[in-house]
């Protein structure tokens, strides 16, 4: 997560594009670009004039810092607001806006809180070293996202509907602002986005917090930022919030991507406050985000996205919120028998009670197969809290069914949350019942349940907990992590030397079981074999550079001689994949395992791949000089 500080509203100038859009669509308006080489030789603050005060301003304006009366040259209080929100951004102390040394330095030169790049930049007249290009006023730094292909810009970007207008006290965090993007011509990064909150005239506070304690930006389910809302820049009723500095914000070539603006309400909201409209909108130029070209647009047309709105409200009813956990399983292979498979967890979800305490007497759930009927495959599943089996029930015939778990008596406190499973005991794998590949999944519903609170009155469950598709397979492997993942630095890269680099062992250490038959692991890393990517948090790219080892933390007698492991029928067997990985840039880096080869014989031809999207290291910051 990353948490931002407020800036002022960027007041860029525009340049038409030609892209035409109905009026809630979002068009294309790059910014306009300073053409002078600043050089800072004195400090600046208020009352300093002549070129070193234009330049700065036209830098500042090119970045998307606001100084409405334009680049003047006269150091005013405009151009103090304007530095101070550079200074909060680049995290040069105190952000007061007194132009000295420490800025002077951080706006000039690489590595620094300027945030400027270390080595060669993509942007027209970036030197290395530059925060910010003498020919474009461009951010250097934008024109370092690595990773980016194509000349990526935003196109075809609309409101979307799928946000909430009616939030009561207590809420969880919930979109109230939603755009779509499609990245044309290219991978696009998002860098900022400005989300202004107009709250209605009706006697309530002008204080944004007084009706939400956190304001979030979200790309799809990815949360990018939160802002506390007392730290937002006010105008009368209206709070304006800039996030930036945004990582995990690549919407890739060709695709859409969902921006969401979200908030989560009060616990308690006041009488005053009480169902008051608040309007969210997208002001002009109050999106920015950069193509592979290192080339920062901004979006959005003098038509603003609005019409948004929300309110919060008090609420004596009580609620339950039904959520997937945290450890909800992921879809992947499970290894069955052909004898029973007993505990196999199809499902883990959450039950948070609000305003008043919740008693849930029924809980039901819906269960799927690819088999014709699910009495085939499954035998008892069960409703589980903690180790302790809460009912059990047998299913019945048909591809699709529900069951109700009734008399669970399960009493959730306000304002608490308790954690359950449904794990099912499968029966044994023969062409005569299910074959290999079957797979099953199971969710909870939300009707048919039955709920109070403690008034008596009935309640729904907020949405259902959906599980993930369980491949069952006797032939095959199933796969775990058999520990956390990490990363050691080796060797350190060396600033005075050039061509120095990081250079770092990734380590993910994992377990494979059998099923009915003997197995083989490949030892061998690559293609088609024990694959894996590095991967870096600001691209989602990913290569296989580095040199791979895989290990084995056990003995097993029958390895074959050479770069295949056994894994024995109905055994697990420990791995550790080791790869260590030499800086060619700087740059985030992490390690992800993609798939392991295997197969019933030294031929292999068997790939495992579904459930290895938390095999990952930690992305870590590799250093490179040059």
């Amino acid at each position: 997560m990353t948490t931002i500080t407020t800036k002022a509203m960027a007041k860029v100038a525009v340049v038409a594009t030609g892209l035409a859009m109905a009026t809630s669509m979002l068009s294309l308006a790059p910014i306009a670009h300073a053409a002078t080489s600043c050089s800072f030789t004195t400090d600046l603050t208020v009352g300093a004039t002549g070129a070193a005060v234009t330049c700065l301003q036209q830098s500042l304006i090119a970045n998307g810092y606001s100084i409405p009366a334009g680049a003047t040259g006269y150091f005013g209080m405009q151009t103090k607001a304007a530095v101070a929100a550079w200074q909060a951004a680049s995290g040069v102390s105190p952000a007061v806006g007194y132009f000295g040394p420490i800025s002077r330095a951080a706006f000039t030169l690489g590595n620094t809180a300027g945030g400027a790049t270390g080595g060669t930049s993509t942007v027209p007249g970036c030197l290395p070293g530059y925060a910010f290009s003498p020919a474009t006023g461009q951010s250097c730094a934008a024109g370092s996202v690595s990773g980016l292909t194509g000349l990526g810009r935003l196109t075809n970007i609309s409101s979307l509907g799928d946000v909430s207008s009616d939030l009561d006290e207590g809420d969880a965090t919930t979109a109230v602002m939603g755009v779509s993007a499609d990245a044309t011509g290219g991978d696009v990064a998002i860098q900022r986005v400005d989300a202004e909150f107009t709250i209605a005239s009706s006697g309530g506070s002008s204080n944004l917090n007084k009706y939400v304690s956190d304001v979030s930006l979200w790309l799809g389910s990815t949360k990018l930022a939160s802002m506390d809302p007392a730290l937002g820049d006010k105008d009368g009723r209206a709070w304006t919030y800039r996030f930036s500095g945004l990582s995990n914000a690549i919407i890739k070539s060709g695709a859409t991507g969902n921006i969401y603006v979200k908030v989560t309400p009060v616990e308690s909201i006041g009488a005053d406050e009480d169902g008051d409209t608040i309007t969210v909108d997208l002001d002009a130029n109050s999106v920015r985000a950069v193509g592979g070209d290192g080339i920062s647009d901004t979006y959005v047309a003098d038509d603003t996205i609005s019409g948004q709105t929300f309110t919060v409200s008090s609420s004596d009813a009580g609620t339950l919120t039904i959520t997937a956990a945290n450890d909800n399983p992921t879809a992947s292979q499970v290894t069955t028998a052909s004898t029973s498979t007993n505990g196999v967890k199809l499902l883990s979800f959450n039950m948070k009670a609000k305003n008043t305490n919740a008693v849930v007497t029924d809980v039901v759930a819906s269960f799927g197969t690819s088999d014709d009927n699910l009495n085939d495959v499954i035998s008892t599943v069960y409703l589980n809290k903690g180790s302790t089996v809460l009912k059990s029930k047998t299913l019945s015939t048909g591809t699709y069914g529900t069951i109700t778990f009734s008399d669970v008596n399960q009493t959730i406190s306000k304002d608490s949350t308790e954690n359950y499973t449904i794990t099912a005991d499968l029966k044994g794998q023969t062409a005569a019942l299910y074959v290999d590949g079957t797979t099953i999944v199971a969710s909870t519903t939300t009707t048919g349940w039955d709920v109070s609170d403690v008034n008596g009155a009935t309640v729904t469950p907020s949405a259902a907990a959906v599980g993930n598709t369980m491949t069952l397979t006797g032939q095959g492997i199933s796969v775990a992590l058999n520990g956390t993942p990490s990363s050691t630095l080796i060797t350190a890269a060396d600033p005075a030397t050039t061509n120095s680099e990081d250079v770092r062992q990734f380590t993910i250490p994992f377990k494979v079981t059998a099923g009915d038959d003997d197995i083989y692991v490949s030892g061998a890393t690559g293609t088609g074999e024990i694959a894996y990517a590095t991967t870096t948090t600001s691209t989602g790219s990913s290569t296989d550079q580095g040199t791979a080892n895989l290990s084995v933390g056990d003995t097993v007698s029958g390895d074959l001689v050479g770069s295949y492991y056994k894994v024995l029928a109905g055994t697990t067997r420990n791995f550790t994949l080791n790869v260590t990985y030499t800086a060619t840039d700087d740059g985030y880096t992490g390690l992800q395992l993609s798939s392991i080869n295997y197969g019933t014989g030294t031929g292999m031809g068997q790939t495992y791949s579904s459930n290895l999207n938390t095999f990952k290291t930690p992305d870590v910051y590799m250093s490179y000089t040059n």
